[in-house]
């Protein structure tokens, strides 16, 4: 049985963010496909692509049938083999921080290259994470802030637990966690989306 070890409490968040009429979405990090079956089953776009550099999920997610395509890649340094403007939407959730610095900004990258609307999630705060699953890949090797997102010309919103000085309270935080949905400073998860302006 594998490991579970977050269930992407900001999901719904998540998918206020996912156009209705979204037609092709890439899934970077895609894992065990949660991000795939749920785009799948409340907007089944014509075509969803995943992508992970474990081949282990790469076989879970090709058995449930969630995806389009599937391909086995590590992006921390691959280009992504996808054209400008491919996807309507390009998705990297809670993956940048399991990269060191330069590769999470190539991933970035290539998001924005490849997508007209991006989103990307992510810890607002350095903890350390072993491998589960056997998945080599799985270390955290860096911190995002909010910061770093608006510099790249990103909205970012709070879709975690309220931080006290830096720290989650259990329960209490989890509880006052929607409040930091405008304040994402306050938020131990982050919420990032990029959109393209209309070239005129």
């Amino acid at each position: 049985m594998p490991e579970v070890t977050w269930p992407h409490p900001f999901l719904e968040i998540f998918l206020h963010f996912v156009p209705l009429n979204v037609r092709s979405v890439l899934d970077i990090g895609c894992g065990r496909g949660i991000v795939g079956a749920l785009i799948r089953i409340y907007r089944d776009p014509e075509r969803i692509v995943g992508v992970d550099a474990f081949e282990p999920y790469i076989s879970f997610c090709r058995r449930t049938g969630q995806y389009s395509h599937l391909l086995n890649l590590d992006v921390r340094t691959a280009s992504l083999p996808f054209n400008k403007d491919e996807f309507d939407l390009a998705t990297a959730l809670e993956v940048i921080e399991h990269m060191p610095r330069a590769d999470g900004a190539h991933l970035l990258d290539e998001l924005e290259r490849v997508g007209k609307l991006v989103v990307v999630s992510t810890p607002n705060r350095y903890y350390q994470q072993s491998s589960y699953d056997g998945n080599p890949f799985q270390h955290h090797l860096t911190r995002w802030t909010v910061s770093d997102f608006v510099r790249r010309g990103y909205s970012v919103y709070g879709v975690g637990g309220f931080l006290f000085f830096g720290h989650e309270l259990g329960l209490l935080s989890y509880v006052l966690g929607r409040i930091t949905i405008p304040f994402p400073r306050l938020s131990s998860t982050i919420l990032c989306t990029y959109s393209k302006k209309p070239q005129q």
